[in-house]
């Protein structure tokens, strides 16, 4: 009875992982990215590097060296923009900090495009970095994907031009997406149990529900996800159980298994 029940929880949160890769992935706005000239490209990090030193603990926790390295690929930036929910629109810089692009940077921005005077806010960015393995030319096998919105700018608090983290942070992934990679990779210390800008159950909840996982405690995460997905609380303490518990480097949420294996269908919560 009890093995019954927790295959159920597992399909539940399997099928969940599927509909996010479906809804959050695929079925989001497309973001077209053209070339971005090195003169403006070196405009744009000078000003996200002072809007990012203006954010409390981030000195010394962004590595500076990054910037350096952007400038040294200027030449390779691109940039595009993409449709907002409540109307607005994000633009996003794309710089590499490495040959090959192995590894770069997502830049945000949000304005309104119904005011000719609006210079934009820029409000985080997203870090990637590929492991390419045996995929083919312009491919990746995982792709490697921190994230951070500026305290300012989390949870609604910015009313002028309205998004979410979540719609953001699923910007990032659509883009990332188009290398094919068989699994996205979140770092376990850096972004979830050591996190300096924001707080280690919160992360591990978010990155939950966006389809991630520790291997070492799939049938925890798997549960949690269940039951975020049939609308009970999920609290800290059980968030705090599932990071104290799991030694793995990275959670993962491995995209290409949810290609064709599940079913796009409606959750059937338990005692329904």
């Amino acid at each position: 009875m009890a093995n019954s029940a927790a295959a159920k929880l597992t399909l539940l949160a399997e099928q969940e992982r599927a509909r996010i890769l479906r809804r959050d992935i695929l079925g989001g706005h497309p973001v077209h990215l053209g070339p971005l000239a090195a003169e403006q490209a070196s405009r744009e990090v000078t000003e996200f590097a002072a809007a990012l030193w203006n954010v409390p603990k981030m000195r010394g926790y962004f590595d500076p060296h990054h910037f350096s390295n952007m400038r040294h690929h200027l030449h390779e930036a691109q940039h595009g923009f993409a449709s907002l929910d409540h109307g607005g629109i994000a633009e996003i810089i794309v710089i590499p900090v490495m040959p090959g692009n192995v590894m770069g940077f997502h830049l945000f921005s949000v304005f309104d495009p119904n005011d000719s005077d609006d210079q934009g806010e820029r409000i985080g960015y997203g870090v990637y970095s590929l492991e390419r393995g045996r995929a083919g030319f312009g491919r990746a096998d995982a792709v490697r994907l921190a994230f951070d919105i500026f305290p300012a700018y989390r949870e609604n608090r910015f009313q002028r031009i309205r998004f979410t983290n979540h719609e953001i942070y699923n910007i990032s992934r659509r883009m990332l997406f188009n290398l094919r990679p068989k699994r996205f990779l979140v770092d376990a210390r850096t972004q979830i149990k050591e996190t300096r800008t924001g707080r280690a159950p919160k992360r591990a909840l978010y990155y939950l529900k966006r389809g991630y996982y520790p291997t070492d405690q799939k049938l925890l995460a798997d549960r949690l996800l269940a039951r975020m997905v049939c609308g009970e609380r999920v609290t800290e303490r059980s968030a705090n159980l599932i990071i104290r518990r799991s030694k793995t480097p990275f959670w993962v949420y491995p995209v290409a298994q949810y290609i064709k294996e599940y079913r796009m269908t409606e959750p059937i919560c338990p005692d329904e």
